[in-house]
């Protein structure tokens, strides 16, 4: 009897299940780069919406500013540099911050915009079961006036919106012809 009661110990605390230790902290830094693609071999015979009145900033309403520029040495910066040097692109905005992951309800949208007006829009990270991003960009065409040469045409209005599941130290890529965005989320350790 005392044997298979031993038995029936050990097997109990073998099978029973294992408990992941909770997360050490739910604050994350998110990191930005926003680019525009300066190759027109991208753009294929892909038609354009050329709505002016479109923006981004409509669907993400009460966002956030940021202010904390990236350092030198943060995990795109690099990217960056390389991005704005090789010709066939140029950084509309680098941002970097920290934040909570939280509910989307209670999420606050952080505003990304260009220095000349070009791009405006907002970024959301939030958490579900899942850490999730969602990106609701729009880039205008720079042309004088807002109406093209010679056409009485408004300038085309680029759009990317896209939600996507994310995860940590990873740095995910949002593509559209014109534009595109890279995004890193890294936990912070707490001390």
């Amino acid at each position: 009897m005392k044997r298979l009661l031993l038995i029936f110990v050990l097997l109990s605390v073998t099978c029973m299940p294992v408990y992941a230790a909770a997360p050490s902290t739910n604050v994350y830094e998110i990191e930005v780069v926003v680019f525009e693609n300066r190759n027109p071999d991208l753009e294929g015979s892909e038609l354009w919406d050329r709505d002016p009145d479109k923006s981004a900033n409509a669907d993400m309403n009460n966002a956030v500013s940021v202010g904390e520029k990236p350092a030198a040495d943060s995990a795109l910066s690099a990217t960056a540099a390389a991005l704005e040097s090789s010709g066939r692109h140029h950084v509309l905005a680098h941002l970097r911050w920290r934040q909570s992951a939280e509910a989307k309800s209670v999420s606050k949208p952080v505003k990304v915009v260009s220095a000349d007006g070009a791009l405006d829009g907002a970024l959301r990270f939030y958490s579900s079961r899942f850490l999730l991003l969602d990106v609701n960009l729009t880039l205008r065409e720079a042309v004088s006036g807002g109406v093209s040469a010679g056409t009485g045409q408004t300038a085309p209005v680029y759009r990317l919106t896209e939600a996507r599941r994310v995860k940590p130290s990873e740095t995910f890529y949002f593509d559209h012809p014109k534009f595109g965005a890279l995004v890193r989320v890294s936990p912070v350790k707490a001390n």
